[in-house]
């Protein structure tokens, strides 16, 4: 049991050391500081294509400048780049110049259609841009990282160790750890995941290769379908990062595998029948059937079947037990063609009691090829009978760590071996690489084929799924590889589940069990560095992503404000181009309007070569009331005062008068 992961998201900085310390450093945000987020980028980004437009628009101006007279259509496209703020608003201005001049100009269009293809280019080029800020997100990714207070292990307490409440405690976390694993690997590890279960670790299910043709692990006898026929499943070295979400740079990673290799057992002359003669048993009167595959505590016997079961109706049952390598006290002691020094051995007693098949079924674990005939509905049907009361499977599972830099790896072993910390100490690991590998061993224990049978029972059986009424369709020759590997992909979610339940933390922590907190820096920092996936609730960004936009953005901006003052001032040091300055300024709107009110003997300007001109302050300038509605003009006219500015030359004013200025 954990704590819901969601509760622990972090928000701000961190890295995502699978993409390395600059392409991998994220920001993560709520959804609603996100959405904030996105939405500043994508108005940034507009803003930074509008003083783009303006550098351009300068650029353009400045290099189409020129000392001598030029035709009208050219002043009028200088003076949209001067005074077109945006490049919409310029491209508007450009095909309205083309439009009225297409008539009365040379070549129009082709004078026109560059200057409006920049303007196009600039606006689909920053839209697109502004658009794809978003992708900032995607970058980054849908992984957050959790961060708990409560991080740690639960581990029974040293007084209640032993005790009946210790003992119900840990069945109900063993069974409610296995149950979840099994939903997850059901929804999740198939060739049709589904997308609302299976985004929550790192790597929504961990691969493996299958083999059915390998060598028994047992004694030749043993294997039923020969010395070469063993089904193994081995997942080859997962990274500790990318698989398990345990965020590290390469430098402080380690390379789990885990094989496990399993075969139906030959069960004949391995068990003895008896009656029970006892009258104090239950079973008394009753015919046993013992299989001797090993003592279990003090019964010689490793599994013991009443044939009373086969007259109650009774469906599929599955039993199982385990033994693990190295283990000091083990309650099942396999015999020695069964054991393993480095695996952990697991055996399963498959018994179909009443179930009958549809069809006849050959495949190992529930051969069913014996016919008897049944009337339903006055049809007389055939149904298949197993075949043999009893059917046996044993697998052996077998971990192993390795130093991805060394290239050094531990052999293939049993759980408990590697729990005693013997193997790992020899693999030259860096402190978080040797802390690492002992979160995952801490739960190895947990993953051995048992573990994903044994609270579950029957229901641990694909071939479940197509049982009614104890009477099941045919099945497949396989169907005993398609059982081992429902299983095995219960252990690989249930370990993909224990670590991310360490860094959240348990929900409830049973009353016989403590938290057992990290200890060390090393361990501290594990618990700081889980990564899961999560696709509501949060937003993460790249920084890399969003700086790049901020920097080219502000540059854009700054060089937009301070272009035109920087290059007038080094003209003017040079001495050189300062009509193209000079250009540019009148070409403004407020000067253009100076120029044209000016002209007509309007006010007393001053600041003619400033941002913004200015008159005296009782000047009053305007258009002539009485002015031509089809052709306006700024012009004086009679019995309108002239007025002249200090300095002016009588002929001027004379001038001035006879134009009607």
């Amino acid at each position: 049991m954990s704590q819901t992961a969601d509760s622990f998201i972090h928000t701000g900085t961190w890295i995502n050391w699978s993409q390395g310390r600059i392409l991998g450093s994220t920001i993560t945000l709520s959804e609603r500081n996100g959405g904030l987020l996105t939405a500043f980028l994508a108005t940034f980004v507009a803003t930074a294509g509008v003083a783009c437009w303006a550098i351009l628009s300068y650029t353009l101006h400045q290099t189409r400048a020129r000392q001598d007279r030029a035709s009208t259509i050219h002043h009028q496209q200088q003076a949209t780049l001067r005074n077109a703020g945006t490049p919409s608003s310029a491209t508007w201005q450009f095909l309205q110049i083309y439009w009225y001049w297409r008539k009365n100009a040379v070549r129009p269009l082709a004078r026109t259609l560059p200057l409006l293809l920049v303007a196009l280019l600039n606006i689909v080029f920053f839209a697109v841009a502004s658009i794809f800020s978003s992708y900032v997100t995607r970058a980054a990714g849908n992984e957050v990282l959790i961060r708990s207070p409560r991080c740690g292990a639960l581990i029974p307490k040293d007084d209640d160790y032993a005790s009946q409440q210790a003992f119900s405690d840990f069945k109900r976390l063993e069974t409610n750890d296995t149950s979840v694993a099994a939903s997850y690997s059901r929804a999740c590890y198939g060739d049709v995941p589904d997308p609302l279960q299976c985004n929550q670790y790192a790597q929504r299910s961990l691969p493996w290769e299958s083999n059915p043709n390998v060598t028994c692990p047992f004694a030749p006898e043993l294997c039923l379908l020969g010395p070469t026929a063993a089904y193994q499943m081995d997942t080859g070295p997962l990274d500790s990062h990318r698989a398990l979400g345990i965020n590290a740079p390469l430098s402080d990673r380690v390379l789990y595998r885990k094989v496990t290799t399993c075969s139906p057992i030959n069960g004949k002359n391995r068990f003895e029948a008896y009656n029970d003669t006892d009258p104090s048993h239950m079973a008394y009167g009753d015919t046993l059937v013992g299989y001797l595959f090993g003592p279990v505590d003090e019964h010689n016997y490793t599994f013991q079947y009443n044939m009373h079961s086969l007259a109650e109706y009774n469906g599929y049952e599955l039993t199982s037990l385990v033994a693990f390598a190295g283990g000091a006290d083990r309650g099942w002691e396999p015999i020695p063609a069964l054991s393993r020094t480095d695996g952990d051995v697991s055996i399963f007693f498959l018994t179909a009691n009443s179930v009958t098949y549809q069809e006849p079924v050959i495949d190992p674990f529930y051969i069913a090829t014996t016919p008897e005939q049944k009337q339903f509905n006055d049809a007389n049907l055939t149904f298949y009978s197993p075949d043999f009361v009893i059917n046996v499977m044993a697998c052996v599972d077998q971990h192993q760590f390795c130093n991805p830099f060394t290239r050094q790896c531990t052999p293939l072993n049993g759980a408990m071996v590697l729990n005693a910390n013997r193997g790992i100490t020899q693999l030259n690991l860096n402190v978080a690489q040797y802390t690492t590998a002992l979160l995952i061993i801490l739960h190895i224990a947990e993953l051995t084929t048992y573990s994903s049978v044994h609270s579950r029972g029957a229901n641990a059986l694909r071939a479940s799924e197509t049982l009614n009424d104890n009477s099941q369709i045919g099945l497949p020759n396989t169907q005993w590889m398609t059982e081992i590997s429902s299983w095995f992909g219960i252990s690989m979610a249930k370990l993909q589940q224990r670590v991310v339940q360490y860094a959240t933390g348990p929900s409830t922590i049973p009353d016989s069990y403590e938290l057992f907190k990290p200890q060390t820096a090393a361990e501290r920092n594990i618990c700081n560095n889980q990564i899961i996936r999560k696709t509501n609730g949060t937003t993460s960004f790249s920084v890399l992503g969003v700086a790049i936009i901020l920097i080219i953005g502000t540059i854009l901006i700054i060089t937009s404000w301070t272009l035109d003052t920087c290059v007038r001032s080094i003209r003017g040091k040079k001495k050189s181009n300062q009509y193209k300055s000079l250009q540019w300024i009148v070409d403004e709107k407020l000067q253009l309007q100076r120029l044209a009110y000016e002209e007509a003997g309007q006010g007393r300007w001053r600041e003619g070569a400033s941002t913004v001109p200015l008159t005296e302050k009782d000047d009053k300038i305007g258009l002539p009331r009485n002015a031509n509605m089809e052709h306006p003009s700024l012009s004086q006219l009679a019995g309108h005062t002239v007025i002249t500015y200090p300095g002016t030359p009588p002929e001027t004013e004379g001038l001035m008068e006879q134009k009607g200025r």
